[in-house]
């Protein structure tokens, strides 16, 4: 986890990693939308003023939903605190409800008088949503949302920091979730409060491999009073103590606490979107009738989401014993099947003879050419 990747030299501008995550599926979705308006006859020159629009209510969308589903933290804190976007905070399903009444309002009073077919631009829009969400996966692991549970011993597993980068300190949402469930310690060992004696170091923690034992007693934490135990002050690389063993003071070297291992869940999403971009890439030049890509996308994210929501911690059942996201999922598989229903209980039309070179729409040999793998 790292919120903050870099700062701008001679601004001191810190530059978010969610925020820089979301600049970069803009950037990328919007050159793929031209890209495929080219091969839809359409003018792409549309594009940047929809994607604007898209990107608006999008994150619009995903902040209204992450504050009404989270908002036993939010009714006590001050207003500032419901548009700080940087410490991420956005619901990816609540992100797509707002994209989609923005594109339909967008089309209503921009794309409607130029004739454009809804079912055209859900396949332009469907593998650019999928970009986008890979993206915003990768945010979400800089910014420590969205984690996994426990990993197994077999499994992959990632590693967030205890402390997040904020002032004062506070412990990150995965340490915290661990903490709270029982499964760690906040720093990889416990003490006795009353005179800093070390009662257990978790096996296996950063504590345990620097070598801090049972029965040590901490007198130095950092350069100064043990009682800045438990909080690691911001911008220190790690805990580094010094400690009374066998009446010496032995200096443990320094460590970084770090939660147990988590499902890397982030990592999971943005790999199975990637693939999904490449199949949707690759299936576009094969489609029968304009709207089949975006039935694909809500059919196979939505099985995606509700199994590796599985794997998540970070949310709570809401109804039915399933979380809010398994619950949309099953709605969207749903809604997909309706959408393919519609789609495919119609002939696909019959090719229409061109009325001159200029104005004949390319073959599908054009529409594949450049276009059967993911950019």
């Amino acid at each position: 986890m790292r919120q903050i990747l870099f700062h701008v030299p001679f601004f001191d501008l810190p530059i978010y990693g969610y925020g820089l995550m979301l600049f970069f599926a803009f950037i990328f979705c919007s050159w793929l939308a031209r890209r495929m308006c080219k091969h839809e006859n359409i003018d792409p020159d549309i594009i940047p003023d929809l994607a604007i629009c898209l990107f608006i209510t999008g994150i619009v969308g995903g902040r209204l939903v992450f504050i009404i589903q989270y908002w036993d933290s939010f009714h006590n804190r001050g207003w500032f605190d419901l548009v700080k976007l940087w410490d991420g905070g956005l619901v990816l399903y609540g992100a797509l409800f707002g994209g989609t009444l923005g594109y339909f309002m967008y089309h209503r009073f921009a794309l409607a008088q130029r004739g454009i077919s809804h079912w055209q631009m859900f396949d332009i829009i469907a593998p650019c949503v999928a970009l986008g969400i890979s993206f915003g996966r990768i945010g979400c692991l800089f910014t420590g949302c969205c984690f996994g549970n426990v990993a197994c011993e077999s499994c992959p597993a990632i590693h967030f920091p205890v402390y997040t980068n904020s002032a004062p300190p506070s412990l990150s949402g995965a340490v915290g979730k661990m903490v709270q469930q029982g499964y760690q310690s906040p720093l990889g060992f416990v003490y006795d409060e009353r005179n800093f004696k070390v009662e257990a170091v978790e096996p296996g923690s950063p504590a345990d491999l620097a070598h801090l034992r049972v029965g040590d007693v901490i007198v130095d934490v950092n350069g100064k009073d043990p009682h800045n135990l438990p909080y690691l002050l911001p911008g220190d690389d790690g805990l580094s103590l010094k400690v009374m063993r066998d009446g010496k003071t032995v200096a443990i070297p320094p460590f970084e606490p770090v939660s147990i291992g988590l499902n890397p869940t982030q990592i999971y999403e943005t790999i199975s979107m990637c693939l999904l971009v490449f199949f949707l890439l690759s299936y576009y030049p094969y489609k029968q009738r304009d709207g089949e890509l975006m039935v694909w996308l809500m059919l196979v994210y939505a099985v995606h989401r509700f199994l590796n929501e599985m794997l998540r911690t970070d949310t709570d059942p809401v109804a039915f014993g399933l979380t809010l996201s398994q619950n949309v999922s099953i709605g969207i598989f749903a809604l997909g099947m309706v959408l393919a229903y519609t789609i495919w209980q119609h002939p696909p039309p019959e090719p229409q003879p061109a009325e001159s070179e200029s104005s004949a729409p390319p073959p599908a040999t054009d529409r594949a050419e450049g276009m059967g793998t993911a950019p």
